[in-house]
C-alpha cells in the first residue's frame, strides 16, 4: 500500500475536524492522529526512506509531518540530515508541521545544526522564523543561552505563530536560566503581545514554583 493510500485508510473524519480548527488555513488535513503518524515513520526508517524522501510533492499535511518525522529520526551524518532539512523547511505552513519535526540534542555533530539554524532567523518566511525559533530548544545550556537570548530578542514579524514559539522557548529559557531570562525579559524590546505570553507560558509551567509564578504575573503589560 503506498504512503498516500495509507495515511487515507487510517484518517478519521472527527480528527481532521478537530485539526483543521486548530490549524487553520490548512486544506490538506486528512486527519491522521500522530501516534499513527509516528508508528508510519518509523516503518519507513527501517524501509527504503532515501526513496521516501525523494518523492516529489506536492504533500498533503501529513506527508509532510511524516517527512519531517523521518529527517529526524533516520540514521544518517548531519551533512546529509542538513541537506533534507533545507529541503523541508520551505514546506512548513503551519505549527504543527514545524514543532513535529525535532531533531536530538544527543545528534552528532550539533555544531552544524546550530550554524546551520542561525540564518534562519532572518529569513522572510514566519514559519522559516518559528523553525529556527523552536530549534533552539535543543541549545538551551552555558555556551548558548546568551546568543538564544539575543536572537529570540530581535525576532520581528506579525505572525501569530511566531510570537507564540518565540514565548514557548523563552519560557524554557527561564526554567533553565531565570536570572539571564529575566533580565532580558525586563530590559529587552520585545513587543507587548510576545512579552506578556511569555509570562503566560511561565506561569503555566509546573517547574516554576508558586511564588516565582506570582512575581512573573506582576511583571505583565497593561
Amino acid at each position: 500500500m503506498e504512503i498516500r493510500e495509507r495515511l487515507i485508510a487510517e484518517s478519521d473524519q472527527k480528527y481532521r475536524e478537530f485539526s483543521s480548527k486548530l490549524t487553520p488555513g490548512c486544506e490538506t488535513i486528512l486527519g491522521v492522529r500522530m501516534p499513527v503518524l509516528r508508528k508510519i515513520s518509523k516503518e519507513i526508517i527501517k524501509g527504503d526512506w532515501r526513496t521516501f524522501l525523494s518523492e516529489p510533492g506536492p504533500y498533503v499535511h501529513e506527508e509532510k509531518i511524516l517527512r519531517g518525522l523521518v529527517i529526524a529520526g533516520a540514521k544518517m551524518d548531519m551533512k546529509e540530515r542538513l541537506a533534507h532539512l533545507e529541503e523541508f523547511i520551505p514546506l512548513i505552513d503551519n505549527w504543527a508541521v514545524c514543532d513535529s519535526m525535532v531533531i536530538k540534542r544527543d545528534r552528532e555533530d550539533m555544531v552544524q545544526l546550530w550554524n546551520f539554524i542561525l540564518p534562519y532567523f532572518d529569513r522572510p518566511g514566519e514559519y522559516e522564523k518559528r523553525f529556527a525559533v523552536t530549534t533552539m530548544l535543543r541549545f538551551i545550556d552555558d555556551e548558548h543561552i546568551d546568543r538564544i537570548l539575543q536572537e529570540l530578542e530581535r525576532v520581528e514579524h506579525d505572525g501569530y505563530y511566531l510570537k507564540m514559539g518565540v514565548a514557548w522557548t523563552l519560557s524554557f529559557c527561564f526554567i533553565e536560566f531565570p536570572e539571564k531570562t529575566l533580565s532580558m525579559l525586563r530590559n529587552g524590546r520585545l513587543d507587548d503581545f510576545t512579552y506578556n505570553k511569555t509570562l503566560q507560558k511561565i506561569t503555566e509551567s509546573l517547574r516554576v514554583d508558586p511564588e516565582t509564578k506570582k512575581m512573573i504575573k506582576g511583571l505583565r503589560r497593561g
